[in-house]
């Protein structure tokens, strides 16, 4: 069973998809109001946060900064002397990524896990609906990582906007 209950992973999708939460409200229908999709989604980034907090716990780093309205932690790891960002994705949970140039002295197109890491980079952009430039696309992964994770913890959030008289 996931992290998320069916309801919390359909606030999360459409919130990192840039819907506020009055829009992910009509598009269910009546049975949702805004303020049920507010609790939901505060419910969720409590949930998606501890369990960030808690990976990082287990991988004894140093917090640096958490944005749970994108389920990302950034951490730093001293014995590996690497920064680390850990990050929630609905379709492959909790993924813990350490910023580095190699694997074992081998760079990407030689490396035993470059389609290990490119199945995690592309859910990555795709469920925070991230797009790389074309020359960032020309990078190896290991630099893409970064581009990747940099644009989410710069991604903007989505307002809460209130409903006008008459919608």
């Amino acid at each position: 069973m996931g992290l998320l209950s069916n309801h919390e992973s359909i606030v999360w999708r459409e919130f990192q998809k840039g819907r506020p939460t009055s829009d992910i409200a009509n598009e269910v229908g009546r049975e949702w109001s805004p303020s049920y999709v507010s609790r939901v989604l505060t419910r969720t980034r409590k949930k998606i946060t501890e369990a960030l907090k808690e990976r990082a716990k287990s991988h004894r780093l140093d917090t640096e900064s958490i944005l749970d309205y994108k389920g990302l932690l950034i951490g730093f790891d001293y014995q590996a002397n690497a920064q680390v960002y850990i990050l929630f994705t609905e379709k492959l949970g909790i993924i813990v990524w350490y910023k580095h140039d190699s694997y074992a002295g081998k760079l990407c197109p030689d490396c035993p896990k470059e389609s290990e890491c490119r199945e995690i980079l592309d859910t990555v952009m795709n469920e925070y609906s991230i797009a790389l430039r074309p020359d960032e696309r020309e990078l190896l992964m290991t630099q893409q990582s970064i581009a990747i994770l940099n644009k989410l913890a710069a991604k903007e959030i989505p307002r809460y906007k209130r409903r006008k008289e008459g919608d």
